[in-house]
């Protein structure tokens, strides 16, 4: 999110939906037409691939309709692994706008290392991993006097169940952390989270192939875990949360306002605060020195662009040090600006008269009753 970029944060909601369901219709259409051309050249590709599975020629199909049931999951499989660039692609175009510098390398590497890894995985796992499996089985079972065949649709199932496992991975990680980095999931809203977790485990316990039963909860409970652990190493915010809640309250004139006080360390030398210390239900943001840090005065603009924050506060100083465009926009937005001077007192390093500051600051404002 740079400069250039700060207009985006007046496009509305309804706007950012018509850009999403863009996106999926896109998607589905290049599903659709990935099928088509799947199954142009799907038999050969499916028969190829059997032969290649064993010199000796030991695989057959035994169902009158495991060729079906093969084909089908083969159009799905290459369908989907065709369609996932272009998603991706989509989807960072669709996501650039509302991320900071920091959060956009992670989404770019985060998608790369996928876009490389998965097509290889996927090969290893056809090519490499099937193809020993099967001749090891046929080394260890191997009886005297008797030849052993093996049906090749249970092999072809085995090895798609795998594949479907790493791309719902990949697909729910990517959703996941899109919202931990849009701030979905944040002050106990969890329910997003829930969600897109229960899907995945649910999916992955009722779609699994016959070769994984009884371990299809197993294997669901492990992607679930993974795709949990890897949506954590999303960055932090730069004020913390990322979109959190701001309550209406009234200040002393009797009109209703929306407050940001900022905890800003300002690099260290500004004594920090507890939010439990002020009398009202006032959002605070934490800062390292938001007059220095860019990314930090970014953040801010998108929240002031967004909540339509109407009085910010500064604990260590008047507001003053900010730059002269990051004020600009405060006033651009009616934003008054306003501190609590900490640095220019004397007894600053003491708790108590901290508290107290707070408290009388804090009194100046009166919550709404929501009944």
């Amino acid at each position: 999110m740079d400069q250039s970029n700060l207009v985006n944060f007046e496009s509305s909601v309804p706007k950012h939906f018509s850009e999403l369901h863009t996106l999926f219709r896109t998607t589905a259409f290049v599903f659709l037409l990935s099928t088509i051309i799947s199954s142009i050249w799907l038999e050969t590709i499916v028969l190829d691939w059997v032969i290649s599975q064993s010199s000796s020629s030991e695989i057959s199909v035994y169902g009158p309709y495991d060729w079906v049931e093969m084909r089908l999951l083969s159009i799905i499989i290459l369908s989907s692994l065709i369609t996932l660039p272009f998603f991706s692609i989509g989807f960072r175009s669709f996501a650039i706008q509302g991320l900071l510098p920091k959060e956009r390398l992670w989404l770019d590497l985060y998608l790369l290392l996928n876009a490389l890894l998965l097509p290889i995985i996927l090969y290893w796992v056809w090519f490499i991993l099937i193809p020993n499996y099967t001749e090891t089985s046929l080394q260890l079972d191997s009886i005297s006097g008797v030849n052993p065949r093996y049906d090749a649709s249970e092999i072809f199932s085995f090895a798609s169940g795998i594949s479907w496992v790493l791309i719902l991975t990949f697909s729910s990680t990517l959703f996941l952390s899109i919202s931990r980095l849009f701030g979905l999931v944040e002050e106990g809203r969890s329910r997003f989270r829930n969600r897109i977790l229960a899907i995945t485990g649910g999916l992955l316990i009722l779609t699994l192939p016959e070769p994984f039963e009884g371990l299809r909860i197993l294997i669901a409970i492990v992607v679930v875990a993974i795709v949990e652990y890897i949506s954590r190493t999303v960055p932090n915010g730069p004020l913390g949360l990322r979109n959190p809640i701001f309550p209406e309250i009234v200040n002393k004139d009797g009109f209703r306002t929306k407050v940001l006080l900022m905890n800003c360390s300002c690099e260290g030398a500004c004594p920090s605060f507890d939010k439990s210390w002020i009398n009202q239900d006032i959002s605070v943001l934490h800062a390292n020195a938001l007059c220095l840090d860019d990314t930090e005065q970014l953040a801010l603009r998108d929240l002031i662009s967004r909540n339509s924050i109407t009085q910010l506060t500064i604990s260590g100083c008047n507001g003053s040090p900010l730059p002269l465009d990051l004020r600009n926009f405060l006033t651009t937005h009616n934003t008054s600006l306003d501190g609590l001077n900490w640095l220019d007192q004397l007894n600053v390093d003491n708790i108590n008269w901290r508290k107290t500051s707070l408290q009388a600051y804090s009194s100046q404002f009166n919550q709404v009753d929501s009944r």
